[in-house]
């Protein structure tokens, strides 16, 4: 295999490659306009409830849904349809199509409502990871006030943590933390680096030791020290007595405690553990032994088949309940066509009846959802592709691009950038 470098390729004349260039700076400027005019819309949605409905954990999961955008960039846009209302000189700049859109979230994330117009200007001739050095590194980030003008706590600090695999089949791991809990996971994996260079047989075995060998040790220890305690759901397990009578629906009610409704007992019945009271003339006499109300063997196939929730727009695929889609006590059986894999927020809505579901679960488009009102849940938004070439669509849709400027691309020495400090009190 040959690579071709950039100073062997063939010359380009000048007038081919600035017309190029030209063209994505138009391009640029007219998708820079559309993902603002995008997110006001979005923003209009956050500020009506318009995403709110049955089946919808977050206004995110409701971009993702609807725009066909990973959850990683849905957090992205309600997050500056959020913030720019308080950045009106870098949302007049994103409108007329002179940021991009990864400029913006920067700038969303790292400024303050009184540098606006000056982190504005700046970004406009700043590449996306000299703004995020500049804005990161400049000023450390206010402390909250104890309370909001309308009285509120401040909201509490970021903390997240996400995993799964992405498009490219590796396995990822996002971690968001506040200051003191990340310093306490980086000693937790640098205590466990140490270990492995303690152990390593020499110097170039130590050179290949990384921070994900640690935080491996971190997990094999772990299971090492649980390896002997019960299973986790058997610690955890609520004891649920169901009573069948012949002319009438069961009776379910907690051990020691209230009976339960319908909907919660068909809820706790559809996928859990069941340990069976027998009795002779209402006298217990024997209790059999524990079992699922799907088999282990079985939910693995289901897991494996449906990779997640099945609900439309949801991006749950941990901690998944096995659903009957007709009722196990209904006498729905427990083959794969009658099973289903939800998360456990979409089990109970539907158990609540705001969620229907109908359908072959074997075949991959045979189940049909419908919220709370009998609409369909349709597998993802759809766009309309435009009719009329780019610039003729946007001026249709009241988007008036103007043209885009790349960075310079230059150095930029932070020691020479400063910020007016907020306005005294």
């Amino acid at each position: 295999m040959s690579a071709v470098l950039v100073d062997d390729a063939p010359a380009v004349p000048g007038h081919i490659a600035h017309g190029l260039e030209g063209e994505i700076a138009e391009v640029c400027g007219l998708l820079n306009a559309t993902t603002a005019r995008l997110v006001e819309l979005i923003a209009r949605v956050l500020a009506t409830g318009a995403w709110m409905g049955a089946g919808i954990h977050s206004a995110e999961q409701w971009v993702a849904w609807q725009c066909g955008v990973s959850p990683r960039r849905a957090r992205a846009l309600v997050a500056m349809a959020n913030r720019l209302p308080e950045l009106p000189s870098t949302a007049t700049a994103f409108t007329a199509g002179e940021l991009s859109e990864d400029q913006v979230r920067v700038v969303c994330r790292h400024t303050q409502p009184h540098n606006d117009a000056e982190v504005a200007e700046l970004a406009r001739h700043a590449t996306v990871t000299q703004l995020q050095r500049t804005l990161r590194d400049h000023r450390p980030s206010p402390d909250p006030e104890p309370v909001d003008a309308d009285g509120q706590p401040p909201p509490p600090e970021p903390r997240r943590l996400t995993f799964g695999y992405d498009d490219d089949n590796s396995w990822s791991l996002h971690l968001t933390a506040p200051t003191d809990e990340g310093a306490l996971i980086e000693r937790a994996l640098t205590d466990a680096r140490q270990d492995l260079f303690a152990a390593a047989d020499d110097d170039e075995a130590r050179h290949q030791i990384t921070w994900l060998d640690a935080l491996l040790l971190i997990c094999e220890r772990s299971l090492d020290g649980t390896a002997h305690v019960r299973p986790r759901r058997d610690r955890y397990l609520t004891l649920l007595h169901l009573r069948h009578h012949p002319v009438s629906d069961p009776v379910a009610h907690l051990h020691g405690g209230p009976a339960l409704p319908d909907s919660l007992r068909r809820y706790l019945t559809c996928d859990g553990l069941l340990r069976p009271v027998h009795e002779v003339g209402g006298v217990p006499v024997n209790v059999g032994r524990t079992q699922r109300t799907v088999p282990d063997r079985t939910r693995t196939v289901i897991e494996d088949r449906d990779r997640g929730c099945r609900i439309p727009g949801c991006t749950r695929h941990r901690f998944l309940h096995i659903h009957h889609i007709t009722h196990w006590e209904d006498g729905g059986p427990t083959d794969t066509d009658n099973l289903i894999a939800l998360c456990p927020r979409h089990h109970r809505q539907h158990h609540q009846g705001v969620l229907g579901i109908t359908g072959n679960a074997d075949d991959p488009h045979g189940i049909a959802f419908t919220d709370h009102r009998g609409r369909p849940l349709l597998g993802a938004g759809r766009p309309t592709p435009p009719t009329d070439p780019p610039a003729e669509a946007a001026q249709r849709l009241h988007i008036t691009p103007g043209r885009y400027t790349h960075p310079t691309g230059e150095r930029l020495d932070t020691r020479w950038i400063s910020f007016s400090d907020p306005p005294s009190r």
